[in-house]
């Protein structure tokens, strides 16, 4: 088989004014006298091109990868190019699916899980001495949980966020946010204090669920993203289903200590996000091919899959680039696609469902 590479008499020199194109010279595997293998055959991996361009006659050398190779058999690639990465089989691929499945999509649900305990645990807590010891009226108590929902609908903007800042850090800044807030509704002394703090909740949590979705897209492929999105989204009435009877727990644990129950209520359960924040730094990773939780070979699989379905091949670092920008275009089409209204009615049925019971139903029950 013949490679091209430039002669070593025929360096291409460039005049000004006129336009020159470098010459080849077929070079065979093996030499012609022994058939041994020649030396002077370029190192498979890199296409080298040798021309003649300064003025004092030296050369340049330009390595690179030439990209209208069909696939990376035809030419073994330089070490840290995309098409290096090894070939997978069916067998492999569901070995880093079952990853994911247990490693990430879990914590993704524990996150959202405790985003939710701190949003909802205020109907615990007006039962448990908030409503008689900041003098709260029921109109008082409704706009507690308006408000939240209010700056939540309108800075869900921030998960365009996913596509600037890397996930793991943007994740772990909303998880330790909310935490933060949650655990600050413990020193509220007064109604105005409880509504900021409740407005400042729907922001820092507004920046992380709405988003989850995209995120996982980086992941799974479509195919593959429903039933993910699915368990992502069962820890909210997971949630519901046990918040009361934990918040039972803390109340009368905390009876007769040093602050009020619904204080350590807000204490009790917003103060863990602190701590899972920490671990959402080290866990979550940016893209498939960093995921901690894989070893290379896996981390390379992960990330051949998801590239293999972008129609052009582009390598991996254009495709992060491009998940960087903004692109109107594509909020056009979001706005004119009747799915995105169905499944946006789909999601808020849900929510009312799982979402009003665990602030209504205590003092319901108590009634």
């Amino acid at each position: 088989m013949a490679s091209l590479r430039p002669g070593p008499t025929e360096a291409i020199s460039v005049s000004s004014g006129s336009s020159s194109t470098p010459q080849y010279t077929p070079v065979s595997d093996r030499s012609e006298n022994d058939g041994s293998p020649n030396p002077n055959r370029p190192t498979a991996g890199s296409l080298r091109v040798q021309t003649a361009f300064s003025s004092d006659g030296e050369s340049f050398t330009d390595d690179g990868f030439d990209e209208g190779y069909e696939s990376y058999e035809d030419v073994q690639p330089l070490s840290n190019s995309r098409t290096s990465m090894p070939k997978y089989t069916k067998e492999e691929e569901k070995g880093v699916i079952k990853q994911f499945d247990r490693k990430l999509v879990p914590f993704l649900a524990l996150l959202y899980l405790l985003s939710f305990l701190d949003r909802s645990n205020i109907g615990n807590a007006k039962i448990a001495g908030l409503a008689d010891d900041l003098h709260l009226s029921s109109s008082q108590y409704e706009w507690l949980l308006t408000v939240f929902y209010i700056t939540y609908i309108l800075f869900e903007w921030m998960t365009l966020m996913y596509k600037v800042v890397p996930p793991h850090i943007y994740i772990a800044l909303c998880v330790c946010g909310w935490g933060l807030v949650a655990s600050l509704q413990s020193l509220a002394t007064s109604f105005g204090a409880l509504v900021f703090l409740r407005a400042a909740l729907g922001i820092t949590e507004a920046a992380f669920g709405p988003g989850v979705p995209f995120y996982l897209s980086l992941f799974y492929k479509r195919e593959e993203l429903a039933f993910r999105n699915g368990l992502f989204i069962s820890a909210a009435p997971l949630a519901s289903s046990f918040a009361s009877s934990l918040a039972w727990l803390i109340v009368r644990v905390s009876d007769n200590g040093p602050i009020a129950p619904w204080r350590t209520l807000f204490l009790v359960e917003g103060f863990p996000s602190i701590v899972v924040a920490v671990f959402a730094w080290i866990v979550i990773p940016d893209t498939p091919g960093s995921a901690s939780f894989l070893n290379p070979r896996q981390r390379a699989i992960a990330q051949l899959r998801m590239d293999e379905l972008k129609s052009n091949h582009r390598p991996h670092q254009q495709q992060s680039q491009q998940r960087k920008s903004f692109n109107w275009k594509e909020v056009k089409k979001t706005l004119a696609d009747p799915k995105s209204y169905i499944t946006a009615f789909m999601f808020f049925s849900c929510n009312v469902a799982f979402s009003s019971m665990p602030v209504f139903l205590p003092t319901i029950i108590q009634e």
